[in-house]
């Protein structure tokens, strides 16, 4: 990204971009989409493309970044106003969120390039989760499972279970996927 603190026109042209690329992956491979029908789509110029973006792929990088901050953003705003931090992790509300952004993130989270985005989640949640796990350690007593592997295992469930909600047209609610998650990590941790 070029510019530090868009403004107004700068953030609706951005958005636009960002739109156009969510819509065209929907479409059709990432790998298989031209800057050209980004711009095409997004009804931008050439030189406005690249003086936001260098390359198609930055552009996808900023969509990926733009999706985290918004989850990040909702679950912040989700333990500030409930001060619950008595559940891992707040999977009905992150799910809810994603179904009421699920054009851009569902988008996003369900095409070719949801590996790439799973991977940069799989990392923004290992260090949520390790953090978690460290404030959970008794003092002086080691883990019976080293903690990144732990922390890798937890991880991977919430996102397999992202994954399989999203594959499967998201058949249980959110409050049934949140349960479920804590039903299969909670053991894991009760001697931990």
């Amino acid at each position: 990204m070029k510019m530090n603190k868009p403004d107004r026109r700068t953030e609706i042209t951005r958005q636009s971009i960002y739109n156009a690329l969510i819509d065209l992956m929907q479409e059709k491979k990432y790998s298989n989409i031209t800057i050209q029908e980004i711009i095409d789509r997004a009804n931008v110029g050439r030189s406005t493309f690249y003086s936001h973006f260098d390359t198609k792929d930055e552009l996808l990088k900023s969509c990926i970044e733009n999706v985290f901050e918004l989850l990040n953003d909702h679950f912040i705003k989700y333990i500030e106003e409930t001060g619950n931090q008595t559940r891992f992790v707040p999977i009905a509300e992150l799910l809810e969120h994603i179904m009421a952004n699920s054009r851009k993130i569902r988008g996003i989270m369900s095409t070719e390039s949801a590996d790439l985005v799973f991977d940069k989640f799989r990392s923004y949640w290992n260090i949520k989760v390790e953090k978690y796990l460290e404030g959970r350690l008794p003092k002086n007593k080691e883990p019976r499972v080293p903690l990144a592997i732990l922390t890798n295992h937890i991880t991977s469930t919430m996102i397999e279970l992202f994954k399989w909600w999203l594959n499967h047209n998201t058949p249980y609610t959110p409050q049934q996927m949140d349960q479920y998650f804590q039903e299969l990590i909670y053991p894991l941790l009760g001697e931990f």
